[in-house]
Formats: C-alpha cells, sequence, structure tokens
C-alpha cells in the first residue's frame, strides 16, 4: 500500500513537473505554430546557415534555453544540426563564428532541438538566432531531390527576408525576400515568462467627427503561454474610463500570436486631440500579467474633416490585349465621381510610356493592374464600393493644387499645392508629391490590342463599347495619361512638408515639371496636375486632388463663394493662407484661381 502511495505521489509529482515547466515556457519567432511550411534550398550540397534577427525591445530580460530547428524530413542526406545565438553575423575564412553560444541539435521528426548548456539572457541590441546544416550530397538528376531543399520556411512576412549563407552559393550574408521566412523558433524560459499575459497594438491615429463614437480596429496579441478565452479591458478617454468583458479565442505557446478586435470609443463633444489608453485588465478572469498591459494612442474629434480623394491609378499599356477592361473601368469611374476622381494612367512599353515600370509607384507582374491609394489592388468596372471605402478613410490633411505655366513657351509647369492639417504632428510622417496627366491623347498611329472584341456583351455599356470594337483599336482617346512625377516610384519630396507641422496651418510647396522634351501629341488646355500626400513610413496615399494647367492670369469669376474649413470648396488666398470670410479679391478655390 506504501509502495502504490509513494508511486501516486511520484506520478503527481512528475506531472506538476511537467506541467510548470511548460507554463514556464514559450516560443518566439517569425514562425507561429500555424499554416504549411515549404522546403527551400540551393539544389546544392552544401553547408547551411540561417538566422533570424530578435530585435523586439519587449524580449530583454528573457532567457533562451533552447532553438526549434525546422526539419524537412524528406531529406535524408543532412547532418550536423546546430544552433547557435550571436550578436554579429561574422564570418572567418568562410565559416560562421557565432559569438554567444553553438550547441549541438537533436532531430526528433520534423524538429530538431539544440538546448543549452546556460540559458542566455537577452540583452538591449538584440540578437541573432540560428542554426546550420549540412547537406552531404544530392542527386544532380533528380529535380524533385528533396536533399535539394532543407530548409523549412513559413509564408508569413519578414522584414529582413531569409537570411542566408552557404559555404558555395551564398559566400556572404544576404537577405532573400519572396522565399519566405526562417521558421526557426527561440524557446524562452525563466521569470519572463507568464501564464496570462496580452497586450494592444492599437493604430497610430485615429479620427472622427465630435459627437460621434468612433470603431477602432485594435490587434489582440499574446504574450503568454495559456491561450486567451476572454478579456477584460478598459478605455481611458477624456478623464473617464469604461470597462468592457469580450470573448476572444487566441491560442498560446507562441509569444506574438494576435487577432483583431473591434473596439467602440466613446464620443466626445469638444473638438481636439485626446491621448486614449486601452489597458488589458483580466484574461480568463485572472489578472493580466504583461507588463505592457496598457497602450496608449491619439484620438482625434473633428468639428469637419477633409474631403479625402482616393488615388486611383491604372498600369496598361497599348499592347495589352485585356487593358481595355481596365480602361472601361476607369472611365466609369471617372463619369460616375466627376471631379472627386482623379485617376492616373501609367503606360508600360509603348509610345505613351515616360518612365520604365521600375521607378513607377507599382511594378505589377502583369496588365492592366489598378491600384487604389497604393494599398489595394482592384477592377475599377466594379470598383466604386472600394472606391467609397476608401473615401470615408479620415484624411490627416486636406490638400489642394494649382497649375500654371511657367514661363512664355508653355514648356515648363508649376504646381503648387496647399496642406492644411487637421492637428499637430511633431514628427510629420507626411510628404508631397506631384504627377502631371494628359487628357484626350491620341494618335492615328497608335493601336490598342482589344481581346474583348467580339466577345459577349455584359449588359455594360463601359464594358461592350470595347466588346463592339475592332481589334485593335485605331485612334482611340487616352485620359489621365501620365507624362512625369515628380520623384522616382512616386515617392514624397523631402523638403515638401517640415518635420513639424501645426494643425490648421497651411503649407504651400511648388515644383515645375519641364516638358520641353515631350514629344507626344498633347493638347496643352487639357493638362493637369496633381498633389499627392504620402506617408512616408507605409508609402500609403493619404489624400490627393487635381487642378488644371493654366496660364498664371487666367482668372475665372466665382460669385458666392461658399468656405468650409476642410471641404474642397476651401478658399486660399495668393499667399496659400486659408481666408474664412473672403473679401473682394483674388483667390484660389478647387484648384483654380478665382475672383470674388
Amino acid at each position: 500500500m506504501r509502495t502504490l502511495l509513494l508511486r501516486l505521489l511520484g506520478m503527481v509529482a512528475l506531472l506538476f513537473t511537467l506541467t510548470a515547466s511548460a507554463e514556464n515556457e514559450i516560443y518566439y519567432g517569425v514562425y507561429q505554430g500555424n499554416g504549411t511550411l515549404t522546403a527551400y534550398g540551393t539544389d546544392k550540397a552544401e553547408t547551411y546557415d540561417i538566422a533570424i534577427h530578435l530585435s523586439d525591445p519587449s524580449l530583454v530580460g528573457a532567457e533562451i534555453k533552447a532553438i526549434r530547428i525546422p526539419v524537412n524530413t524528406k531529406a535524408t542526406n543532412v547532418k550536423d544540426y546546430k544552433g547557435w545565438l550571436t550578436k554579429e553575423l561574422t564570418l572567418a575564412s568562410g565559416k560562421l563564428v557565432a559569438d554567444i553560444v553553438t550547441a549541438d541539435a537533436t532531430v526528433s521528426g520534423s524538429w530538431a532541438e539544440a538546448v543549452l548548456a546556460e540559458p542566455y539572457v537577452i540583452e538591449e541590441g538584440g540578437l541573432y538566432v540560428g542554426y546550420s546544416l549540412t547537406v552531404s550530397s544530392v542527386d544532380t538528376d533528380n529535380d524533385n531531390d528533396p536533399n535539394k531543399k532543407p530548409i523549412m520556411v513559413t509564408s508569413v512576412e519578414n522584414p529582413e527576408g531569409l537570411l542566408i549563407h552557404t559555404n558555395r552559393t551564398f559566400r556572404k550574408w544576404a537577405p532573400l525576400a519572396d522565399v519566405g521566412s526562417p521558421a526557426v523558433l527561440a524557446c524562452l524560459g525563466g521569470d519572463f515568462v507568464k501564464g496570462n499575459a496580452a497586450t494592444f497594438v492599437v493604430p497610430n491615429d485615429l479620427y472622427n467627427l465630435v459627437g460621434k463614437n468612433i470603431t477602432a480596429q485594435l490587434t489582440l496579441v499574446n504574450h503568454g503561454a495559456n491561450a486567451i478565452k476572454n478579456i477584460e479591458y478598459e478605455i481611458e478617454l477624456n478623464g473617464k474610463t469604461e470597462t468592457k468583458t469580450v470573448s476572444k479565442s487566441l491560442s498560446g505557446g507562441y509569444y506574438g500570436r494576435s487577432t483583431t478586435l473591434s473596439a467602440t470609443i466613446p464620443a466626445v463633444d469638444v473638438a481636439g486631440a485626446y491621448d486614449t489608453k486601452f489597458r488589458i485588465t483580466k484574461i480568463n478572469g485572472e489578472a493580466n500579467e504583461d507588463p505592457q498591459a496598457e497602450a496608449t494612442t491619439p484620438v482625434v474629434f473633428l468639428n469637419e474633416v477633409p474631403l479625402h480623394k482616393p488615388l486611383v491609378e491604372e498600369y496598361t499599356g497599348t499592347w495589352c490585349q485585356y487593358c481595355p477592361r481596365a480602361l472601361a473601368g476607369m472611365e466609369k469611374m471617372a463619369d460616375a465621381n466627376g471631379e472627386d476622381f482623379v485617376g492616373v494612367a501609367y503606360h508600360v512599353q509603348d509610345e505613351m510610356e515616360f518612365s520604365p515600370a521600375v521607378y513607377l509607384p507599382a511594378d505589377p507582374s502583369g496588365l492592366p493592374s489598378v491600384f487604389i491609394d497604393r494599398v489595394k489592388d482592384f477592377a475599377p468596372l466594379n470598383g466604386q464600393s472600394d472606391w467609397e471605402s476608401r473615401r470615408k478613410i479620415i484624411a490627416p490633411a486636406a490638400i489642394s493644387v494649382v497649375g500654371e505655366w511657367a514661363d512664355e513657351g508653355k514648356t515648363k509647369i508649376k504646381a503648387t499645392s496647399t496642406t492644411t492639417f487637421i492637428r499637430n504632428f511633431v514628427n510629420n510622417p507626411y510628404r508631397v508629391g506631384y504627377i502631371l496627366i494628359a487628357n484626350d491623347l491620341h494618335s492615328t498611329e497608335w493601336k490598342q490590342s482589344n481581346a474583348l472584341s467580339g466577345t459577349g456583351t455584359i449588359g455594360d455599356p463601359y464594358y461592350d463599347k470595347y466588346c463592339k470594337s475592332s481589334n485593335p483599336i485605331r485612334d482611340l482617346h487616352y485620359n489621365e495619361v501620365a507624362l512625369a512625377q515628380s520623384a522616382q516610384m512616386g515617392a514624397g519630396l523631402p523638403e515638401s512638408l517640415p518635420a513639424e507641422v501645426k494643425g490648421d496651418n497651411p503649407y504651400t510647396h511648388e515644383f515645375v515639371f519641364d516638358i520641353s522634351k515631350n514629344n507626344l501629341p498633347l493638347d496643352k488646355t487639357k493638362l493637369e496636375v496633381i498633389a499627392v500626400l504620402i506617408d512616408t513610413a507605409t508609402g500609403e496615399v493619404k489624400n490627393c486632388n487635381k487642378g488644371h494647367v493654366g496660364d498664371a492670369t487666367g482668372i475665372e469669376e466665382v460669385k458666392n463663394v461658399q468656405c468650409s474649413m476642410f471641404n474642397v470648396q476651401s478658399v486660399y488666398d495668393l499667399a496659400g493662407r486659408r481666408v474664412m470670410t473672403p473679401t473682394k479679391g483674388i483667390y484660389i478655390q478647387n484648384g483654380k484661381k478665382v475672383v470674388k
């Protein structure tokens, strides 16, 4: 009886030890334990070194106990698995020199594990976690030999790509994009690992009108070993705190697994920017142990909002037989939305090309391609809802632009933009870029390839027009044709806006286009300039506007000028200052000079 009792106690102790051990470990890496891993390799027999960079400052103080290495179980000629940690990716005589620790790894199924003799405590500045292996031989006559691809990668994006070195192919460390990210994992332990720990990642800026609630998409990130079933969180805004409990399913065991959560931010009645705190207080009914349980972001409530005009950019060519689909869609959207539609057509490898595709804002793999605000590709023929969704996003600034001839010979065009922000930006991430476009551009020598010719109509007059046209189409009239851009890849100009901007303060900037060498049959009365407000951190277009190119002395008489703080009808004086109550004089309204 006593023996049985001792055995039971021993089993309980063992079970407790395993449970405690599991709760005291968590994996960190680009790979999060879900999704299918794919094989990659150089197709050669050689030694590989693979690394990921751990730079997350929240990991400082965590202990790395082991390194887990993904194994291609079909590759049988692979040996000498090793895991290592290093501050620098250093090579000596073509071999990796790990300056922290190297440990042999034991293979078990689809993973190999290298256990460190002593846990390594992560310091500030980050480090590299990696592994090495050697492929002893490959079957050069067999393209499908798995030994040619011993590295297992995840499709999850990694900013540094796949960091790789080999003794034959990659003799220097190289970051490889478009092949996936390393699936290697660091096993973390020590007091750093918590059972219930989570935080929010919140948007940088949230905007809405005064008196209206804001729905914000937050990212819930699990930093704990336990799975999340529900959370309790608080929103602290303008001296008031609201507490909410929501059910959310998020597995544990991997540091950084995430999901989205929709949160309603209560309305505020006075315009202004309010620092708002999002704080997770409980996980599964237990206290949140995450030291980063709170996240803060400014929420801006406005009396009026800027008119957001999405930028629609088409990539096309006269040789492209399916490009009439996009041409039809651009025509449809332009007619439907009038002056609120800002479109650009970049021609690739035809008579209207002004720059190689690699210098354009996007380098699409095929034509036609159409992007909206440089964040989403879509089909413009049925893209009205996408356009309207982008339009509803509140822009951080209103922007207007005036185009005028800068010389008597009409070879230079000066574009003058005015940008007015809705709030202060101490570290302003936005810059302005410019695009010059031509409308009604045509030539009897141009031929548009048209695969839609003779195909069945679909009941859409814009599309059906091309179905009823010839192949090729001769002397087609093209609109919104890009003639030039102010910087390669459509980037914003560094000097266009200051590093710090004040809300409600107009900023003017000028850029001059030189078309003296342009040999296209331009109708110079049908040129337009576009000013684009670009987020330099993401490349996203936040707002844009266009203006007709006219003579510097050209004035239109407009009566009963209506002013609104950020409406497209806002009026500015010739110095770029917004005028709320215009008196008699000359002003800029909607990209044109006007007189009151």
